[in-house]
């Protein structure tokens, strides 16, 4: 059935119904997977206090902010059993300012580094305006990574970003995406919070504590969504990459799980 149009009409309806209809659509996604409220939460973040929201035990972009990632960087690699390579392609799926970015380019011949927000990506190119193995890649936070090609990466890393993305379709859709774009043999490190009552329980009480403190940390794009850690796991298995996941070693008493995500393409 052909779709009715209003070309012709000299009222306001002189476009397409279809490429209409089809943009009322897109904007429904966008909303239902929390798409422009991402982008727009996650800029003004970058804009007024980038480095806390990217690292809540900081207010600027100091050397040691860009140091103590790098430390990080390097423990979580190693305990994800990721080897860096000269030669090896790394995708960093919300890199925000570059705070692990930095250390990434060190230790890969190429960083593909993500993220949903326009201004993190540029404030990320700016701090890493010496690193020239870096190419940068606005996404829509729905999930996608749709240019880039299958198996493009060696590896895949990401820490402190999922637990943020609002809906849960769109996590396990990053993580489809995960699957489709490693290579045979690739590595996956992806952190993820415990779903358990007690993390998601500590985990909205320190939302609380960072909103008396002026944060706007109960925006659903701070909060975020979970996903049982067997639901992801399936996910990717089904996908044909070998995944687990483990708790992170160094767990603060009074703080929500971290998880690791950890896997190799088939």
């Amino acid at each position: 059935m052909k779709v009715p149009t209003n070309r012709g009409r000299r009222d306001g309806g002189e476009a397409d119904l279809a490429p209409r209809l089809a943009a009322a659509i897109r904007a429904a996604r966008r909303q239902l997977t929390g798409v422009n409220e991402s982008r727009e939460f996650w800029d003004d973040a970058a804009r007024h206090r980038a480095a806390w929201y990217v690292a809540t035990g900081h207010e600027r972009e100091s050397e040691e902010f860009f140091v103590q990632g790098a430390v990080e960087t390097d423990a979580f690699l190693e305990f994800c059993g990721v080897e860096p390579g000269s030669t090896a392609t790394v995708l960093e799926i919300g890199c925000g300012v570059g705070r692990m970015t930095r250390r990434l380019a060190e230790l890969f011949g190429n960083v593909i580094a993500v993220d949903v927000s326009d201004e993190m990506l540029r404030r990320c190119q700016e701090n890493l305006a010496s690193q020239p193995n870096v190419t940068y890649l606005l996404v829509d936070g729905d999930g996608s990574l749709g240019s880039l090609a299958d198996g493009a990466v060696d590896a895949v890393f990401s820490y402190i970003t999922f637990q943020h993305v609002p809906t849960r379709d769109a996590q396990l859709r990053y993580f489809d995406e995960c699957a489709r774009v490693l290579r045979s043999g690739g590595k996956l490190a992806v952190q993820i919070r415990s779903s358990a009552l007690r993390d998601a329980v500590l985990s909205y009480a320190g939302h609380l504590v960072h909103v008396v403190r002026g944060r706007r940390t109960l925006n659903r794009s701070w909060r975020g969504s979970r996903v049982a850690a067997s639901v992801v796991v399936e996910r990717l298995r089904a996908q044909r990459v070998t995944a687990a996941v483990h708790p992170w070693r160094d767990h603060p008493r009074l703080r929500p799980m971290q998880c690791w995500v950890t896997g190799t393409k088939e």
